[in-house]
């Protein structure tokens, strides 16, 4: 009877598509368990209640009252910076590591976000036309790539004003026993067990995930590209 034997880097390569496989398994169903409707569900409370202070942005008053109420809203929800505190006047207590007397002013008022080239080539935020047209282009110089880039913010901060009002808990989150444990085994297989970055090469890498640059680079952009021939000023070419 003629058989063959396995070598030894035959078991290696077994094991290692065997781990794999269940890397690839357990990574899935973690996304059904994140799917499921009993993973978390929202209930409202009957009794709500306030949990501290959030300063925020809101409209003026004269805004508010103003036929474009809702549309300035809509926008404001998407650029909103909010802070939460347990005091009303966001004061945070004096740190004894600093010399008597010296404190540092670490009450920083709230900014709106400014959105970022990827998000709004790709659109995350869904504003329509109009709201995109009452923003601005930022050109900023790029400390972590080491380029110019440029971001977007919003052309019109004096229709807003800061506000501190009650933190208001009207719905809590009820989750299932198994399934939160489930999800917490599967958080520890992958990620505890550095076997995020072997799952990321096996679904075709992080570099899908980080790559923002989906337009041309400065170096090989085109001025003349997707330009009609009657706007183009022949004598600056």
């Amino acid at each position: 009877m003629q058989y063959r034997l396995r070598s030894v880097r035959r078991k290696k390569r077994i094991q290692i598509e065997d781990r794999d496989k269940q890397i690839l398994k357990l990574d899935r169903e973690s996304k059904l368990i994140s799917k499921d409707p009993d993973y978390k569900t929202e209930v409202l409370l009957d009794e709500p209640y306030q949990k501290g202070w959030k300063r925020l942005f809101v409209l003026k008053p004269d805004v508010k009252r103003s036929e474009k109420a809702t549309f300035y809203q809509a926008i404001l929800d998407r650029i909103n910076d909010v802070q939460y505190h347990y005091d009303q006047s966001f004061k945070r207590p004096k740190r004894r590591k600093y010399p008597r007397g010296h404190r540092y002013n670490h009450e920083t008022l709230p900014k709106m976000k400014s959105i970022d080239r990827f998000y709004w080539n790709m659109n995350k935020a869904k504003f329509s036309g109009e709201q995109r047209a009452c923003f601005n282009k930022i050109k900023f110089w790029d400390q972590h790539y080491y380029r110019w880039d440029y971001r977007y913010e919003f052309a019109y901060p004096e229709l807003f004003e800061i506000a501190v009002l009650p933190h208001i808990i009207t719905t809590v989150k009820i989750g299932d026993a198994l399934l939160e444990s489930r999800g917490a085994y599967i958080d520890d297989r992958i990620y505890k067990s550095r076997n995020c970055d072997r799952l990321a090469k096996l679904k075709g890498g992080w570099y899908k995930y980080w790559k923002s640059d989906y337009e041309e680079k400065p170096k090989h952009a085109n001025p003349l590209k997707n330009k009609p021939l009657h706007a183009i000023d022949f004598d600056d070419v």
